[in-house]
């Protein structure tokens, strides 16, 4: 005789749907409970380095002071559906400091498992932060990286100095060499560049060059800050100048070029070195309608 399947409204399988139910609802609540604890002994463990400020969770780093808001930690706790179950981006300060003028920003994921808890996820951020020295070089640092780079620039003698060297060479393909301050790299249509960072009055950068087939360097400014726009950042710097002459040259400009950057570079390439000021400026307008 054939045996009849349970039918699914019956009163005992919904009985025992809602237990299981309840069983997974409870088992991740008692699994936020374990994290909190654990993040609790983290704080206490770590006190002299995670500390609370009014608004925010103040981590102190072996690279930075970083700081994670607490508002935003417990919205995504409160409603991850509305806010998300990610990290907004976390403040980072230099060294010892909480210099809320002078900061960069840095967008750490370090728990990507969606079954971990999110305060696991959050003590694994910290953990990540109060061990930043091996977190740069982690494969999930990039970010990171790239805030810290922000933040310092290219001193040597920054906490960040040591690792310059071998970031520059595997970032940009660039010779950093500590003993001039100075970071050359390769642009386009056979030029080289270099940009100093040694001259204590300068907002911006030197900025020197090489034709193809010359041997010396010759300066071109002794600060960008006074011939080009947003031009304090190294990472800005080096994206637009390794993309020259060629963003510069009318059939070639792309996302980098600005009028400033053409007026500066144009006339060291001989083929356009004798396009005028108001013909750059509407070459530069089409490019960047275009482009838009």
């Amino acid at each position: 005789m054939e045996t009849k399947a349970p039918r699914p409204l019956s009163k005992g399988i919904q009985s025992q749907k809602k237990s299981n139910l309840m069983r997974e609802l409870s088992a991740i609540t008692a699994a936020h409970l374990r994290a909190f604890e654990f993040l609790d002994e983290i704080m206490e463990l770590e006190s002299d380095k995670i500390m609370l400020d009014e608004d925010c969770i103040v981590v102190s780093g072996q690279l930075a002071t970083y700081c994670i808001k607490i508002d935003t930690l417990l919205k995504r706790l409160r409603n991850p559906i509305v806010y998300g179950i990610g990290f907004d981006t976390i403040s980072v300060h230099a060294k010892g400091k909480l210099d809320k003028e002078k900061s960069t920003y840095a967008c750490i994921q370090s728990i990507a498992d969606v079954n971990v808890p999110f305060a696991d996820s959050i003590a694994a951020m910290i953990f990540g932060l109060l061990n930043d020295n091996n977190f740069f070089e982690n494969e999930n640092g990039e970010t990171l990286r790239t805030a810290l780079i922000e933040l310092y620039g290219p001193d040597p003698y920054s906490p960040i100095g040591s690792k310059m060297e071998s970031y520059f060479s595997s970032r940009f393909n660039a010779h950093y060499d500590l003993e001039s301050l100075t970071v050359s790299f390769r642009g386009t249509h056979g030029f080289k560049w270099r940009l100093g960072f040694g001259n204590p009055l300068a907002v911006g950068f030197s900025l020197e060059y090489k034709k193809p087939r010359q041997r010396n360097w010759r300066l071109l400014t002794k600060d960008t800050a006074t011939v080009i726009e947003d031009s304090s950042s190294i990472f800005t710097m080096m994206n637009r100048i390794s993309r020259s002459p060629g963003n510069t040259i009318p059939d070639s400009m792309d996302w980098t070029t600005s009028l400033d950057l053409c007026k500066l570079i144009l006339p060291l390439v001989d083929e356009f070195n004798h396009i005028g000021e108001e013909e750059l400026e509407s070459l530069c307008e089409k490019m960047e309608y275009e482009h838009w």
